[in-house]
Parts: structure tokens; C-alpha cells; sequence
């Protein structure tokens, strides 16, 4: 019996280290290594002298300039991005492209700050609004798709700059009192100010400010929002991977008929996946903005939020895994923070969004790396087996002389 165990014990380690998750696995390793060594060269090519120092800058996220307040700096970026990830792979799991993440992460910024700044609302309250308002933008492509045939790609886009306009109109106009316009109509920090000096008291953040949990050596920007975003990516793993509900919403992704005459309604399935995906997505925005890291502008009408298309970017990197997105999240944090104590005369802080676009683009060709692993382990084993079976011919062709 006990040797039975040990079998099975085998066989399942070998499993894990073998199947089709540990090939994923490994094909984002190498799309990592591969993106990061390209990266190298092309810093060197630009400047040898200061190409190792940087590098070694930016894979670090230049904590060694920043000290602790980089690591801090990394965690606020890192929450958000996960957020971002983990909202485009829900839809994705369920067959769904959700391209309009931008606009949605848009206007859960702009539900964030108006219960933020305009109500002073608690920061529990502004994540909330946050959720609703991203909800509410993301169920107009979902049911334009299914009541009216429009391609989700098509709606997302147009929805992604309607939001954008909107929300900025809005803070120009009804909603002028929550922009500074001493500030280049950015939104007012989250502390408390003080009109007869000008300045800001940095001592007193206000109550929709995220909490740093008594942490203040890791930066302002500090704040429990990396917790939040690593209990969302678990939270939809197991909704997606252990629940009746996510089964048949990853089953309506995959054959919308099948399911259909299965009992299960299509239809609904699809419209909750995006207020899902459009809820996790706009937290990430209230994460984002609730932290301090930086304010809204009001002025800047022709380019979207960067933070949702890392989201995308994160989704393939980490194979469309929710866990693994975790991992991916904190790769563009690492790199995205690093970025910045690079010598910017010499590597500007695009240099991360580069090797970014290389391991994206690498991550793209996952079918031909998802293949390249296996035939690497059957010319290994191969070559064991044969190593194996070489002494016995010798013992065989001396036993026959």
C-alpha cells in the first residue's frame, strides 16, 4: 500500500512539473528572460559604459536610488496593475475581449474621486463607487452584443474615448471644484489644504485616502492596496476555476449554443462576466488614484490611462492565470518604477515599455514555445535512455566473445 502512494505521489509530482500548466509556466520564463536579454543589448547599444548599471536599475526598480520608498513606490503600482490583469482575464476566460478596460478604469477613477473629493466620502465607500461606476460603463458593450449583434471590440473602443471626453468634460465643468486650477487642472491631492498658506499639510491625509497601515517608511504613496488587489486575483481564480458559476460562464465563452441547449443563459452569462471584469477593473482605478500616486488631469483629452493596457499586457504574459497575473503585475512594477532612476539623458523611462513590448510580443508566440518544452524533455529523456542502454550493449558484446 505504501509503495502504491509513493507511486502516485510520483506520478502527481510529475504531473505538475510536466503538464500543460508547467509548459505555461515556462514558456512566460523564457518570454521573460528572452524580453530582458533583448533589452540588455539594445541598452548597450545605446551606451556601453552605463548600460549595466541601469540595467541592473531598472530589474530591481531602483530601489537601490529609491531605498524603501521604491519598494513602496513598486507595491502602489503593482496594485492596480494587478487589478487591471485580473478584470481583462475574466472576460477573456469567458470568450470575451475586453479592449474597452480604458474606459472603464476611466470612469471608476472618476466615481473614485468625485465620493473622494466632492462628497469626502470614506475610502471603503470611494472603492465601491469606484466598482459601480467601472460595472456600469463595462454592461453597455456587454449588452449591445447581446441584444443588438455589435462586436465588443468595435463598442469597447468607441466607449474607451466617450468615457474619456465625459469624465473630463464633467471635471471642467459641473465638477470644476474638486480640479485645482493651480495645479494644471489636476485634482486636488487627498490631504488636507490649507487656503491661507497654499500648501498642503502632508500630516493629515484625508479619510477617502487609503490607509498605509501605520507603515510610513515605505513612502506617501504607500497604502493597503496591494492586499485588496491580491484578495481580488484569489477571489476570481477560485469563482472562475472552483465554482459552478464560473464553469458555466467559461462554458457560454466557449460554445454559446452548447450551453444554451445545455439550460444555461447565454446571454445573462455574458453580461455579468463584464460588469465583473468592468467592477475589478474600475478598483483598480480607485486603487490607483485613492493611493496618492498621482491626480487626474483635466486638461490632457487625447490620451487614455496607461495603467488598463498594462492590464492587457499582464493578462498574456501571465497565460491568462488570475495567480499568474500576480506575478506579471509585479514584473511591470518592478520594471515600470525601475524605469525611472535610469539615466534618463541616456535611457529614457520608455526603455521599460520597450522590453515590455518584447516579452509581449514573445508571449504572443506561446504556441510555438508551448511546443518547444516538451520537445526539449523527449530529447533529454531520449538521450538518457540511450546513455542507460550503453552498458548493457557493452556487457552484451563482450558476453558474446
Amino acid at each position: 500500500m505504501s509503495n502504491l502512494k509513493q507511486k502516485i505521489n510520483r506520478e502527481s509530482i510529475k504531473r505538475t512539473f510536466t503538464g500543460t500548466g508547467a509548459n505555461k509556466v515556462y514558456s512566460s520564463l523564457f518570454c521573460i528572460v528572452c524580453g530582458l536579454f533583448i533589452g540588455f543589448l539594445i541598452m548597450v547599444v545605446l551606451s556601453p559604459k552605463n548600460a549595466p548599471f541601469d540595467f541592473t536599475m531598472l530589474i530591481t526598480g531602483g530601489i537601490k536610488f529609491y531605498g524603501l520608498n521604491g519598494f513602496g513606490n513598486i507595491l502602489s503600482m503593482f496594485a492596480p496593475l494587478l487589478c487591471a490583469g485580473v478584470g481583462v482575464i475574466f472576460a477573456y476566460k469567458t470568450g470575451i475581449f475586453n479592449i474597452g478596460a480604458a474606459g472603464q478604469y476611466t470612469l471608476g477613477a472618476f466615481g473614485a474621486l468625485v465620493f473622494a473629493l466632492k462628497l469626502n466620502q470614506h475610502w471603503t465607500v470611494c472603492l465601491l463607487m469606484a466598482m459601480l461606476f467601472g460595472a456600469v460603463w463595462a454592461a453597455i458593450p456587454a449588452l449591445l452584443k447581446v441584444f443588438c449583434k455589435v462586436n465588443e471590440v468595435i463598442s469597447g473602443i468607441m466607449l474607451n474615448w466617450i468615457g474619456l471626453f465625459f469624465v473630463n468634460w464633467s471635471l471642467q465643468t459641473y465638477l470644476s471644484s474638486i480640479i485645482n486650477p493651480g495645479d494644471s487642472y489636476k485634482t486636488w491631492k487627498l490631504y488636507v489644504y490649507n487656503a491661507s498658506t497654499g500648501k498642503y499639510d502632508f500630516t493629515k491625509p484625508l479619510i477617502s485616502k487609503l490607509p498605509n497601515m501605520g507603515i510610513s517608511n515605505l513612502g506617501d504613496t504607500f497604502s493597503i492596496a496591494f492586499i485588496i488587489a491580491i484578495l481580488v486575483a484569489i477571489f476570481a481564480f477560485i469563482l472562475m476555476e472552483k465554482t459552478t458559476f464560473g464553469f458555466q460562464l467559461k462554458a457560454s465563452g466557449y460554445n454559446r449554443h452548447a450551453t444554451k441547449y445545455a439550460g444555461m443563459n447565454a446571454k445573462k452569462n455574458c453580461i455579468l462576466t463584464m460588469i465583473i471584469s468592468g467592477a475589478i477593473i474600475g478598483l483598480g482605478a480607485g486603487l490607483f488614484y485613492l493611493s496618492g500616486i498621482e491626480e487626474w488631469s483635466a486638461t490632457i483629452s487625447s490620451a487614455l490611462p496607461q495603467v488598463p493596457w498594462n492590464g492587457i499586457i499582464i493578462a498574456f504574459i501571465a497565460q491568462m492565470n488570475p495567480i499568474g497575473a500576480v506575478f506579471a503585475a509585479g514584473l511591470l512594477g518592478v520594471l515600470s518604477t525601475g524605469a525611472t532612476a535610469t539615466t534618463q539623458s541616456v535611457f529614457p523611462k520608455e526603455i521599460s515599455d520597450l522590453i515590455t513590448s518584447i516579452i509581449v510580443y514573445l508571449s504572443g508566440l506561446t504556441a510555438i514555445t508551448m511546443r518547444f518544452f516538451p520537445w526539449i524533455k523527449k530529447k533529454l529523456s531520449r538521450k538518457k535512455v540511450s546513455e542507460a542502454e550503453q552498458p548493457l550493449i557493452v556487457d552484451a558484446n563482450k558476453g558474446g566473445k
